[in-house]
């Protein structure tokens, strides 16, 4: 399953970069669609060029799920949000790292969980506990999407065919939903017919 990645460029995004990130499912936005109130769900790129492209960002209102690439130097660039600052041009492997480093360390919030890395934490009380590689793809998964398939999440993240039979998917979502449990938030998954919902 690609991941999702939202670049954000008034430019149009060179043909290099584009066919670099091929490995992830992209979408291009307008600088002045930068949805500031959005929950921290999707990884984010935002590239800026010059000075105009500069003063049409509110970076304290930015989380830490973005990244930005410029080849300016940015002044008053203010690093207490977590930002993350590539300054270009750098190198293919430069960018190859620093993108798969930010999704590794990418954070997932949703109601009062946040997921980080293999860790599921309770943002009210700070209890947490660790997820299974799996489980953390499931439950990102749902995060994202609010609703999906069994159907997609078998054959995309447990890569079993739709015409084999097994309770392998029941019981990865029964050991996250004791994991919710755990550190006691609202967050519940539900099932309707063939599809998963995650809730509040």
């Amino acid at each position: 399953m690609k991941n999702n990645l939202i670049i954000f460029s008034n430019n149009k995004v060179n043909n290099f970069l584009i066919e670099f990130l091929s490995t992830y499912q992209l979408t291009f936005l307008k600088l002045e669609e930068i949805d500031y109130t959005e929950e921290f769900t999707k990884a984010k790129i935002i590239i800026i060029n010059n000075d105009k492209d500069y003063d049409k960002i509110n970076f304290e209102k930015l989380n830490a799920n973005y990244l930005i690439l410029s080849n300016l130097i940015i002044k008053n660039f203010n690093l207490k949000n977590s930002l993350q600052l590539l300054k270009t041009p750098v190198s293919a492997n430069n960018i190859k790292n620093k993108i798969e480093n930010f999704f590794q360390n990418l954070k997932i919030n949703f109601h009062d969980i946040s997921i980080k890395n293999e860790i599921l934490t309770n943002l009210k009380n700070n209890s947490f506990c660790y997820l299974t590689k799996i489980e953390l793809e499931i439950l990102t998964c749902l995060v994202k999407e609010k609703e999906t398939s069994k159907k997609f999440i078998r054959e995309n993240i447990l890569k079993i065919k739709s015409n084999i039979e097994t309770n392998s998917l029941e019981s990865h979502l029964t050991r996250i939903r004791k994991k919710l449990t755990e550190i006691q938030t609202g967050v519940k998954i539900k099932t309707r017919d063939e599809k998963l919902i995650i809730t509040i």
